[in-house]
């Protein structure tokens, strides 16, 4: 029996208060951290959207650019920008050889001028639209 509460006495360990205390402190840890880590992959994720948006502009840009140079002589410039919008929202199929199968869906809007430059620009990604006008892009949600 003395041997038995000799090593009762020598049994060392956390209690039950001890290690709820600690689960508690953990769980107050998570509570800031899970929010702001969230905040961080949704600024990832509009980044992404954004550069995805400017790379379909420079493609939209590309093709009517290119549309414009090489129309025949015959053809009038406002007629040949008609041409390229319809390309770049993925009327004609040119536009999917440039920038692949998944962009042209996802622009819903474009204006070229009579210099061939892309002047407005509305593109949707995720449940952002971005939309390009005066040089700069503008998101706004749907």
């Amino acid at each position: 029996m003395k041997f038995i509460n000799k090593m009762r006495k020598k049994e060392k360990g956390f209690t039950l208060v001890e290690i709820i205390v600690v689960l508690v402190i953990l769980a107050i840890l998570a509570a800031f951290t899970i929010p702001a880590m969230l905040g961080f992959v949704g600024d990832a994720r509009e980044k992404a959207n954004l550069a995805e948006a400017r790379t379909a502009y420079i493609a939209a840009q590309s093709v009517a650019t290119e549309r414009i140079a090489t129309r025949p002589s015959s053809e009038t410039v406002a007629t040949a920008a008609t041409a390229a919008i319809l390309t770049i929202q993925g009327k004609t199929g040119q536009m999917l050889d440039l920038i692949g199968t998944d962009v042209p869906g996802n622009i819903s809007g474009v204006v070229i001028d009579d210099k061939g430059k892309v002047t407005d620009f509305v593109y949707k990604a995720g449940t952002n639209i971005y939309t390009y006008a005066a040089g700069n892009f503008v998101i706004s949600q749907s």
